[in-house]
């Protein structure tokens, strides 16, 4: 079995307080950058791919990180934060005052469409292109074995590639809903939450007597596809 690493990382804090800040693009604070900076070092992965979000709250490490490691930085619009439509930007008291209803059902339910805000991403758009995202990351991943490497991979995956992926709270609930299997799951947002800089990482495995990975598709019976599966740790274990 082929194996992998992708570290989750989420962007530190950053500059607007307490708004909706999804496709905003705000830089980090000075705290925000050291944040980051010390959850990376704390991780001691070693590193061999670097994927970020194009919003500079994430931009901002990742570029400092990939000349430091003299890795190329790869950017996945897939991997932004969701777009709160009207709502982005704005902070969440002024939201609440406008339209308290809409606002405490949205966090009730994101999911619903009735209940996403005007010219806003739905949820289930998100999750989709942030899906998407994950298994270009996983592609890549995929795309970096060669039969010698892998057929000298030790047991316990100390020397898979690894892959970085600075993103946003919003994303990394999406890929634990994903992850896990929990379906249109409204805790993950409003219950999960995710510090500044938090890390989560996922095991990432391929089968041995596979030659074609079909991640969408249930394996076929006398086929050689197989859907690739994953391993959550929350926190680093």
């Amino acid at each position: 079995m082929k194996r992998a690493k992708i570290i989750l990382m989420r962007h530190g804090e950053c500059e607007g307080g307490g708004i909706f800040r999804g496709r905003t693009d705000v830089k980090l604070t000075d705290i925000g950058m050291t944040q980051m900076q010390q959850a990376f070092i704390e991780q001691q992965y070693p590193i061999s791919h670097v994927f970020s979000s194009p919003l500079l709250r994430c931009q901002l490490f990742s570029q400092a990180l990939s000349q430091q490691l003299s890795l190329p930085l790869t950017t996945l619009s897939s991997l932004q934060e969701i777009d709160f439509g009207v709502w982005d930007g704005q902070s969440f008291d002024a939201i609440y005052q406008q339209n308290p209803q809409q606002f405490d059902a949205y966090w009730d339910n994101p999911w619903l469409a009735q209940n996403t805000p005007d010219k806003a991403e739905s949820v289930t758009d998100f999750a989709a292109r942030v899906e998407a995202g994950l298994m270009t990351v996983v592609d890549a991943l995929w795309s970096s074995f060669t039969q010698t490497d892998s057929a000298q991979q030790k047991p316990n995956g100390d020397d898979c590639p690894h892959a970085l992926v600075v993103t946003h709270g919003g994303v990394m609930r999406c890929l634990v809903g994903y992850v896990l299997n929990t379906g249109q799951c409204s805790g993950l947002f409003a219950n999960l939450a995710i510090p500044y800089a938090a890390i989560m990482v996922l095991d990432v495995y391929w089968p041995d007597d596979v030659d074609n990975i079909d991640r969408f598709q249930p394996p076929i019976k006398d086929t050689k596809t197989a859907k690739v599966s994953f391993t959550l740790h929350w926190p680093k274990t």
